[in-house]
This record gives C-alpha cells, sequence and structure tokens, in this order.
C-alpha cells in the first residue's frame, strides 16, 4: 500500500511539473538605422547573463517592421538582448576601448555607459502573451 501511494504521489508532482505555465514574448524592435545586417535576439535567464541564451534567434533586418515573437517561454525572469550584425561576421563587435561598435538595445532599464547587469534587464513573463518594445 505505502508503494502505491508513494507512487501516485511522484505522479501527481511529475504532472505537475510538467504543466508548467508558459507564455509568448513579442518583442518590437524600434530605431534601426540601417536596414541591413540582421539581428541576434537573445533571452538570458539569471545563471546565464550575456553567455549563452536560454533561447534566440536570428531575423534580417525589415525596413518596415521588426517583430519577433519567442513561443512557450516558462513564466520567469528573463533579459532580452539584441544586437544588429551590420557586417556579417555573427559577433557583436567592439571598438578597441571594449565600447560597442554595432547598434544594441536591452530589456528593461540598462544603462548605455556601464556593463549590463541582469537585475537591470530582467523582466517578468508572467503572462499568456506580452508584448515589449525595445528602441536602438
Amino acid at each position: 500500500m505505502k508503494t502505491l501511494i508513494y507512487t501516485l504521489f511522484n505522479l501527481f508532482l511529475m504532472l505537475n511539473l510538467a504543466a508548467q505555465e508558459t507564455g509568448d514574448l513579442t518583442i518590437s524592435l524600434e530605431g534601426i538605422y540601417e536596414t541591413k545586417g540582421e539581428l541576434f535576439i537573445g533571452i538570458y535567464q539569471k545563471d546565464n547573463f550575456l553567455r549563452q541564451p536560454t533561447v534566440g534567434k536570428t531575423v534580417a533586418v525589415n525596413a518596415d517592421e521588426n517583430v519577433v515573437t519567442f513561443k512557450n517561454l516558462p513564466h520567469g525572469e528573463y533579459a532580452v538582448s539584441v544586437y544588429q550584425d551590420l557586417n556579417g561576421n555573427e559577433q557583436f563587435d567592439m571598438d578597441e576601448y571594449g565600447a560597442p561598435a554595432e547598434p544594441w538595445v536591452m530589456s528593461g532599464n540598462v544603462s548605455p555607459n556601464a556593463m549590463p547587469l541582469f537585475e537591470d534587464a530582467k523582466i517578468s513573463v508572467n503572462e499568456s502573451s506580452q508584448e515589449i518594445t525595445l528602441t536602438f
């Protein structure tokens, strides 16, 4: 009997974990001055911030509208980072002083003159559908 109760409890626990709520995050990108290159969009969690994105997409710059949707993100806190690769080398280029040499934008309230921190960039994904606008 104990084994049956233990098995049912574990099954219930696994079903609850599998039913974690998710949401779609739509990101509108504005203020793109040059309609060339690609946009590299990364969504990060605190433990991988600015290293390897949890999820990411690369899209060509569009002259009319630049909107990207990430589907089924588990609810939680994330930071969004976007850079425009103008020269096609698939890297975020820096100048000789370590300053960004290509356009970039980040979610939250990040100072453009300091190294970004997750706490300043974080947003909460906690609805079935959310939209944010980032301006370069």
